[in-house]
């Protein structure tokens, strides 16, 4: 299986979409940025063809039409547990730029499209990193529990966003890139650009979607290989998102009316769960 992870500009006509490719393996055998919407749906068309993808979009995606206030069910669930936009602020790009790829690709049937959060998926992987936990997350065999009341909106990764000041950017892009590459162990056709010792902020920003896309196309790879820490919550009422959650999160989800499964291109598994 080919995952195919998409930073997405949540406005179009911006040439601020980045992609991340990696094979069921965990080797990223391609990154772009810096793509307008036309040049990553082709992307995207060239590397689903001839197998089986799974495309995933940094991008509100279902239920986002109608909405009765600025969230979706899935996000009033989550903001307790993560910072996140409304999904009101990208109106229905996702929907929009998930039909446009359909429509594009060759063979339908093979191609999966989900929506992710790279932030979530990073702060997961940072948490589990705090608590000496994360080498059970990336060899693991069943969800256990990792987290508790402290995983916060507050508590989060080094930041490497563009509301951070300078050094404390470069820094949070240092660690981030160190988890992808070391700690991680994702294999790299061609080797992730770090950010040196005097980027641009232009510079910056693109590694930034870089990253993004590689942190997607984490939890993608999670999915595609049964990892039980992967897990596709919501639906297409309440919005639906592919994320990484301990036992603990998944409870705190699913009592705020947010379902938990697990998830490959198009089959929904049963993986053994601790009693």
């Amino acid at each position: 299986m080919i995952i195919i992870s998409c930073d997405v500009a949540w406005k179009p006509h911006k040439n601020r979409n980045a992609i991340a490719v990696m094979t069921d393996r965990g080797e990223v055998k391609s990154l772009a940025q810096r793509l307008d919407d036309a040049h990553l749906v082709d992307l995207v068309c060239r590397w689903a063809s001839g197998s089986r993808a799974l495309v995933l979009l940094d991008v509100p995606i279902e239920a986002c039409r109608d909405l009765t206030g600025p969230r979706r069910p899935i996000e009033n669930a989550l903001q307790h547990y993560v910072s996140l936009y409304p999904a009101s602020r990208s109106a229905n790009r996702g929907e929009e730029l998930k039909n446009a790829i359909m429509a594009a690709v060759r063979h339908r049937e093979t191609v999966t499209v989900k929506e992710i959060y790279p932030h979530a998926v990073y702060k997961f992987l940072w948490a589990a990193r705090q608590n000496g936990r994360l080498p059970e997350v990336t060899v693991a065999r069943r969800c256990s529990t990792l987290l508790d009341g402290t995983f916060t909106p507050t508590r989060v990764p080094p930041g490497y966003k563009g509301r951070h000041i300078r050094d404390e950017r470069l820094r949070g892009l240092r660690c981030l890139r160190n988890v992808l590459i070391r700690e991680l162990g994702l294999k790299f056709t061609h080797p992730l650009e770090s950010p040196g010792d005097s980027p641009t902020r232009a510079e910056m920003e693109t590694l930034t979607d870089l990253y993004d896309a590689c942190l997607g196309a984490v939890v993608g790879w999670y999915s595609a290989v049964g990892n039980p820490y992967a897990w596709l919550a919501g639906d297409q009422y309440q919005g639906e998102m592919l994320l990484l959650s301990d036992l603990w999160l998944k409870t705190q989800l699913e009592s705020r009316g947010i379902p938990l499964r697990h998830f490959v291109a198009g089959t929904f598994l049963t993986i053994e769960q601790p009693h």
